[in-house]
C-alpha cells in the first residue's frame, strides 16, 4: 500500500470583530461561535490520524485546535512560522523539509491566501473553494508518486443548526 502523508491546515475559528478588540490582537479569543467551530473540528477530523498539532502563538489559533489536541492526547505547540506576519517562504520551506505526517497546522487567513496561491495556479483549487472561511480546514494529501490532493472542510455553520 502506497504511503500517503496528510497535513491538515486550519484557519482559526471566529474571533469576533477585531475593530471592537482594544488589546493586543494576538490575545483576541474565540467568540461563542468560534468555540463551536473549534469543537466541530473534532468531528470533522475524526477519521484522520493526528499525532502533532502546531499553532500560531495567537490565542485564537491555539483555542481553535485545543479541543482536537485534547481528544487526541497531544499538546498544542506554538510555532512562530504560523504567525500572521511570519515569512511565508520560510513556512513553506519548513513544511516541505519536515514531512512528518500526520499533523495539523493552525494559522491565519492572511497566511492561507499566500499558501493557496500555488494550488490556485496549478488548478488544484477550484474557484468556489478559493476563500478559506474562519474555522475551515484543508486536508492536503501527498502521495509517494508526487500527486497532491486537496479537500476543503467547511466550518461549522451556526445558521444550519436546529433551533
Amino acid at each position: 500500500m502506497a504511503k500517503v502523508e496528510v497535513v491538515i491546515l486550519v484557519r482559526h475559528a471566529h474571533a469576533g470583530d477585531k475593530a471592537h478588540w482594544h488589546q493586543d490582537d494576538a490575545l483576541r479569543p474565540l467568540s461563542e461561535w468560534g468555540l463551536a467551530q473549534a469543537a466541530s473540528l473534532v468531528r470533522s477530523l475524526a477519521e484522520d490520524d493526528i499525532s502533532l498539532v502546531l499553532s500560531s502563538p495567537a490565542v485564537r489559533c491555539r483555542l481553535t485546535v485545543e479541543p482536537l489536541a485534547a481528544v487526541r492526547g497531544v499538546s498544542v505547540q506554538d510555532h512562530l512560522l504560523l504567525a500572521k506576519d511570519a515569512p511565508i517562504g520560510a513556512l513553506l520551506d519548513w513544511v516541505l523539509a519536515h514531512r512528518s505526517a500526520p499533523w495539523v497546522l493552525c494559522t491565519h487567513g492572511e497566511v492561507f491566501q499566500v499558501l493557496l496561491d500555488p494550488a490556485r495556479s496549478s488548478g488544484l483549487v477550484s474557484a468556489p473553494a478559493i476563500e478559506t472561511e474562519k474555522g475551515a480546514a484543508w486536508r492536503v494529501k501527498r502521495h509517494q508518486n508526487g500527486a497532491t490532493g486537496l479537500q476543503y472542510l467547511p466550518p461549522f455553520d451556526r445558521r444550519h443548526t436546529a433551533r
